[in-house]
This record gives C-alpha cells, structure tokens and sequence, in this order.
C-alpha cells in the first residue's frame, strides 16, 4: 500500500480543490425589498440617534446653565458644541421626515441659542 493514497488522503485532495479562505456555501443575495427595508431601518436609527444626541447636548446645557464651578461649566459647554457640531455634521445624510426635521430643528435652534448665552460663537 506504500505510495498508493490512502481514503483519507483521496478525500483530502478533493475537499481542497477550492482555494484557501474561499466560503464553502455563499448568502444569497438580499432582494431589492431586503435592501430597501435595511436602508429605511439604518435611517430610522440614524435620526434616532441625531435626536438623542440633540437632546444630551441640551443636557449638557442645562448643566452649564445651573453650575457655578467654571471647570464643570467649561467641560458641560465643550460636550454639548461637540454633539451639536456633530448632529450638524450627520443631519445632511439622514432623510428626515417633515416631523422629525421640525422637532430636530427646535432642538438644534434651541441649543445653538444655549451654547451663545453660554459664550460659544458660530
């Protein structure tokens, strides 16, 4: 039997014929529904996400507002520009509904007029 391959050599050479790293079995690919349903689902979180960050901005400003300690102040103002910079950054690739882009533009006025009683300039 010496040089003749063995069952489980035989088997081997076969099982490996694909190359390295390559999927035994691919995903079938998502249907044009799948992928509009994913897109819509990516949105709704992503406006969730830019109201949540407006409102611990407003958070943060309250804080500021109510403090007397100048270093908690400081650090309450730098957080809430940060998420503000950020929602304004993040609004442009987001489709918001008339109600969403109504209640985010409230809370976005109302920080921004915040954030300048606070010392911030735009």
């Amino acid at each position: 039997m010496r040089g003749q391959p063995t069952d489980r050599t035989a088997n081997r050479s076969r099982v490996s014929s694909k190359k390295q790293g390559e999927p035994k079995f691919s995903a079938p690919r998502p249907t044009f529904d799948e992928l509009l349903a994913g897109r819509e689902e990516a949105n709704r979180v992503n406006t969730n996400f830019l109201k949540v960050d407006a409102d611990t901005a407003l958070t943060f400003t309250d804080i500021a507002l109510s403090t007397e300690d100048p270093v908690k102040k400081r650090r309450n103002v730098r957080s809430a520009r940060k998420a503000y910079d950020t929602v304004m950054r993040l609004i442009e690739k987001v489709d918001l509904s008339d109600s969403d882009g109504r209640i985010l533009g409230a809370k976005l006025l109302t920080l921004k007029a915040r954030l300048e009683a606070l010392g911030e300039i735009f």
